[in-house]
């Protein structure tokens, strides 16, 4: 598509990034590099150095099959805010490469995207839990500094004032710098758990479930009652099993 060649053009990446990101939009699953290479028509030098910067703008994502690399697109809403088009142009530019990403959901799921949509995800916290209620949270998240900067300003002490409790589920590094308090209930894995350190966080609150990728910086959000009650008492069963 001549417009999107156009954007990546504007951004300073490399030609042919277009094509490359476009293979990877219109592709469900992973990639190598030499199957991009053989569908975009290019060298795999070029792909390598078109991926190079995709990734670190977290437009591609770079996963490990065995000991090889490979590649699958990111959300395209990355591709808008990086581009900061107006809502007119990236409905025209991009819908194509959202409609080939997202299906059609029913109302009681939510996706959004970005620091926006993090913090949204904290606040719908405290919006559907009732006072003096406790939510639930897994959390494989990688910087602790960074996720506290998701938080509204006021989001402790709306949290605070509502008196919510929390029962925390960590990962060991993250663990290790959380202390449980007052109103806060916390147990992580041991050490060298590698089987959690997806840099994921789940809250479970009220009759709500909400996913949050931050590496990705995309959120999913469920209201489904059952759903909700089955992941805590996941949580709990779990959460008797830990050490302190």
């Amino acid at each position: 598509m001549k417009n999107l060649a156009t954007i990546f053009k504007r951004l300073g990446y490399p030609k042919h990034t277009d094509r490359i990101y476009e293979v990877l939009v219109e592709t469900p699953e992973p990639l190598l590099v030499t199957a991009i290479a053989q569908r975009c028509a290019v060298s795999r030098m070029v792909v390598y150095r078109c991926l190079e910067k995709l990734v670190e703008n977290r437009l591609v994502e770079k996963s490990t099959t065995g000991k090889r690399s490979v590649y699958a697109a990111g959300s395209p809403h990355a591709l808008q805010q990086a581009i900061g088009l107006t809502q007119e142009q990236s409905q025209k530019t991009l819908s194509p490469y959202i409609k080939a990403r997202e299906k059609d959901v029913p109302q009681n799921v939510r996706f959004l995207y970005g620091s926006e949509g993090i913090k949204a995800a904290f606040d719908d916290v405290i919006s559907h839990t009732k006072s003096g209620e406790t939510f639930f949270r897994y959390t494989s998240e990688q910087d602790l500094a960074k996720v506290n900067t998701y938080l509204a300003k006021d989001y402790r002490q709306r949290r605070d004032k509502k008196r919510l409790e929390r029962m925390v589920i960590s990962n060991y590094l993250s663990g290790r710098q959380k202390k449980s308090r007052l109103e806060r209930f916390i147990r992580f894995l041991p050490e060298g758990n590698e089987q959690f350190e997806q840099n994921i966080i789940q809250l479970v609150y009220g009759n709500r479930i909400s996913v949050i990728d931050l590496t990705t910086e995309e959120v999913l959000i469920v209201e489904n009652k059952r759903l909700a009650d089955f992941q805590k008492s996941i949580f709990r069963i779990l959460y008797k099993r830990l050490d302190r």
